[in-house]
């Protein structure tokens, strides 16, 4: 993407700004489970989950804001943890069973919401379907 000068100037683009996942969010098992499907989608092997992910927000070319619109910056820490590659596996590289509902334990809780900020910050058009519903299922109309 190219930024004019004056965006150049500050190395981010102001008009170009992406909601933060709020808890709200969160709780919809459709909406993590297709967060859960977009990471998937991207192939990346879990050892590699981290610096993808740090990759990612430092190349993001706006700014990440609240509900109130103002910038905030994610903490990366997050994913400073041991055994780290084992939660991007599970979380990023397993798909999720239809069968069940996909939930987010306490302790994941704001790893998940900086993991799905950036890759909505990174994949805007496919993250503006998260927890939508189609309206068409492709059966034909009922004749009466």
């Amino acid at each position: 993407m190219f930024l004019c000068f004056d965006c150049s100037f500050n190395g981010y683009c102001r008009k170009r700004e992406t909601k933060e996942v709020t808890p709200e969010e969160l709780r919809s098992s459709g909406f993590v489970r297709q967060v859960r499907q977009t990471a998937l989608d991207l192939g990346i092997e879990s050892a590699n989950w981290h610096e993808a992910l740090c990759d990612m927000y430092r190349d993001y070319p706006g700014r990440i804001v609240n509900a109130s619109g103002e910038e905030v910056f994610l903490d990366m820490e997050v994913f400073e943890t041991p055994n780290i590659r084992t939660w991007f596996r599970d979380f990023c590289c397993r798909p999720c069973p239809n069968s069940t509902s996909p939930r987010i334990r306490q302790e994941s809780q704001e790893r998940v919401r900086v993991l799905a900020t950036i890759l909505r910050a990174s994949f805007p058009v496919k993250a503006s379907t998260w927890d939508m519903k189609t309206a068409n299922d492709n059966r034909p109309p009922k004749v009466e």
